[in-house]
């Protein structure tokens, strides 16, 4: 682990003295006796007609912890579930596909379901015990009284056949919703506030603030940007995941420098670099650049792994945490030395593909937005990491392996190393090594990109009605239908389109559209509700359409070298910027550079200078498609 000396020497020998003295609880003698997710758990349920009660959540989070601690080790609690429940434990970020099933009820999920796997009821957040039992009594009367009933809000399964309305409606409805929830839930000057799942909204803001110069959706942006310079640790770094709004009910008013929740999830530090990057190209603000140091710092001293891959999250308060604190409290001593004194909130150490495909993708956006060649090369080291360590022979990725520092970690949900592929995991490392691949002009990441694209066709597509499954369906299918997740589909679409324009191959071609065909159901939509900024990115790549620049030789030399840089440093969301040998394109002199959409092409490029100014011709999205 990569850490300041003093920071590690202190840290490890504090929290190590923690774990000693705590054993973990899950699995412990006399506690509930968890089961994995998997047919034999449903099967037990059936035969014993048992209610199942399904417990998903993270290690990074603070309710689950709570949960795990106060009402799960409460002897009472403990007798009710083993006597009539079979209870389910799932890490949502081992098991993104489950995870995804029950984001509806954020961290933890507690969902119950009838001996059959019917849900009939679901619940977001921890319970105290006096809380928890009677909801507990109450399923158990109702079962023995026959009147459970399904519930109306269960997770969707695959939608049954494609939709066939334009993708110009569909991006409409999706922009509506955002926008809605937008004005209804927060206000415009008031988005910013998680930076948990404020970063694909705030893409799509971006996105569509350059697609119509619109000043308005601009300025939303921006001070949305600068809404997670309000969530940085300014002691170890880092963004936390949400900004509480002053005033909060339960919320002591000591905390009004602090009014965050302060875990740190590698999401929040993905999309804190995501808003300062885009911030900086657009003005400049040396604010941004200082917020993108911060994040630096935080992902190097306490979340990369001697193997150049990044820990999944840190949980918001140490084993020393005095009884009558807050986390916060701990958070707002200033210096290091303060803190250490009473431990280091513990590390998850699971090392998850997905997440760290969004890190790779944001630090190559750093490296481009703040000219900084050393964000580039940590996103090759961590691509280079998880290609050699996870991907198969049929191109797929595993979505994480056993380390060595996870050996001491206390965990509240079993991690399982599942040799499966899951489609979040696919689409994000895809988009990544794209990203790295138009970065650096090397055939090596569009290549691994193709073999990654293969392999989730290979494993994850639904052959009749196109779309890909979360994960492969197993024997659990026949309880509970497969799933086509909405947001981890569209991620797949903008991989695959952005595929095919770079690669040219044909079988790509047709993959994005009926991708986002297969799960864009009106009712889906509606009830994801804003829950849907990379549906809405998707749509917007695929009805505005790219723009390519092309640099054309035949050879990388210092012509076409000069002619690349100046690509990387043109600002366009839509840019898909490669190499390509002479044959499409002319030769024309030592190299050039062409940009196109759909409905037009420039003239050869072969100044630099001339880059940018005519990027900037090719804002509007395309009228031919």
């Amino acid at each position: 682990m990569k850490q300041h000396g003093y920071r590690w020497l202190l840290g490890t020998v504090v929290m190590l003295a923690g774990i000693a003295a705590q054993a973990a609880s899950f699995g412990q003698e006399g506690g509930i006796d968890w089961q994995p997710w998997d047919k034999t758990s449903f099967d037990k349920a059936r035969s014993e007609n048992k209610l199942i009660l399904v417990n998903v959540g993270m290690e990074g989070c603070t309710a689950c912890n709570r949960m795990e601690r106060i009402t799960y080790t409460n002897p009472d609690v403990v007798d009710v579930v083993n006597k009539h429940f079979v209870a389910i434990a799932v890490d949502a970020q081992a098991r993104p596909d489950i995870g995804e099933r029950y984001s509806d009820w954020a961290w933890p999920a507690t969902a119950f379901m009838q001996p059959d796997a019917t849900q009939v009821f679901a619940m977001a957040g921890n319970r105290l015990p006096r809380n928890f039992i009677p909801i507990l009594n109450d399923l158990v009367e109702k079962q023995s009284a026959g009147t459970l009933k399904p519930d109306p809000n269960s997770p969707y399964a695959a939608a049954p056949e494609p939709v066939e309305t334009e993708l110009t409606k569909i991006r409409d409805q999706v922009r509506l919703q955002l926008d809605r929830a937008l004005n209804d839930g927060y206000g415009w000057s008031r988005w910013g506030l998680n930076t948990e799942i404020d970063g694909p909204r705030l893409e799509h803001l971006y996105f569509r603030a350059h697609l119509y110069d619109n000043q308005s959706l601009r300025d939303l942006a921006l001070a949305t940007s600068r809404g997670f310079l309000e969530t940085l640790d300014p002691v170890w770094g880092g963004a936390y995941i949400k900004k509480i709004v002053e005033g909060s009910q339960g919320v002591p008013a000591r905390f009004s420098k602090l009014m965050a929740i302060p875990e740190k999830r590698i999401s929040n530090q993905v999309n804190a670099i995501t808003a300062f990057a885009e911030a900086y190209r657009i003005t400049g603000d040396e604010a941004f650049r200082d917020g993108m140091r911060n994040v630096d710092m935080y992902l190097n001293d306490w979340m990369l792994d001697s193997s150049n891959g990044y820990y999944a999250n840190q949980k918001d308060e140490p084993e020393g945490l005095p009884s009558d604190w807050w986390p916060q409290d701990y958070w707002l001593l200033d210096t290091a030395e303060k803190r250490l004194a009473y431990g280091i909130p513990p590390i998850d150490h699971a090392i998850y593909t997905d997440k760290n495909g969004e890190v790779i993708r944001a630090y190559v956006l750093a490296a481009q937005a703040f000219d900084n060649p050393e964000y580039l090369k940590k996103a090759i080291s961590t691509a280079s990491f998880i290609l050699q360590d996870r991907q198969q022979p049929e191109g797929w990725l595993l979505q994480s392996r056993e380390n060595q520092a996870m050996a001491d970690d206390q965990r509240v949900h079993p991690h399982t190393e599942e040799a499966r592929p899951f489609l979040r995991a696919q689409a994000s490392m895809g988009r990544a090594l794209l990203a790295l691949y138009s970065a650096t002009g090397e055939e090596q990441w569009l290549e691994a990109a193709v073999a990654v694209a293969d392999g989730t066709l290979a494993t994850l597509l639904d052959e009749t009605n196109k779309g890909f499954y979360g994960t492969v369906p197993d024997s659990t299918a026949s309880l509970i239908p497969p799933r086509k997740p909405l947001e981890d589909n569209a991620h797949a679409a903008s991989f695959f389109y952005d595929l095919f324009i770079m690669s040219k191959l044909p079988r790509f071609e047709t993959v994005a559209e009926e991708t986002l065909r297969a799960v864009a159901a009106p009712s889906i939509l509606a009830r994801e509700g804003r829950i849907t900024g990379r549906t809405g990115l998707a749509l917007e790549q695929l009805t505005a359409a790219y723009v390519e620049f092309s640099v054309v030789a035949e050879n990388a030399n210092e012509a076409a070298q000069k002619l690349y840089a100046a690509g990387i440093d043109a600002y366009h969301p839509r840019k898909l910027l490669h190499f390509e040998k002479p044959g499409r394109y002319p030769q024309l002199g030592d190299a050039s550079m062409f940009i196109c959409n759909p409905d037009r092409c420039s003239l050869p490029l072969s100044k630099p200078e001339e880059v940018a100014e005519v990027a900037e011709s090719f804002r509007e999205g395309a009228t031919s498609l």
